[in-house]
């Protein structure tokens, strides 16, 4: 080869080493702002879980005090009904003590 070509060959693969070392760095880059938009979407994604959970429970609360006031004669009924079934529960305790 000549001495010109050999320095031509040289110089394209300088190039091409500095044309990676730049790809290399934007990507490197890239990825630290993909792994923060992760751990973002992770710590919003934990949060909504647990409002999600709180949800649930002030549901599950609500259908709770639904279901005892609509008991047939409203919330007074609904305190006489919970109150002989827990006359019948202390009868059962009594029972099995015997």
């Amino acid at each position: 080869m000549t001495e010109i070509s050999e320095q031509n060959l040289v110089e394209r693969v300088e190039r091409n080493v500095a044309r990676v070392l730049a790809q290399n760095a934007e990507l490197r880059e890239a990825n630290a702002g993909l792994a923060a938009e992760n751990r973002r979407l992770e710590a919003q994604n934990a949060a909504q879980a647990a409002e999600i959970a709180r949800l649930r429970g002030q549901l599950d609360q609500l259908l709770l005090r639904k279901s005892v006031t609509e008991v047939a004669g409203g919330v007074r009924a609904a305190k006489v009904r919970i109150n002989r079934l827990l006359k019948d529960v202390d009868r059962c305790i009594a029972l099995m003590n015997k």
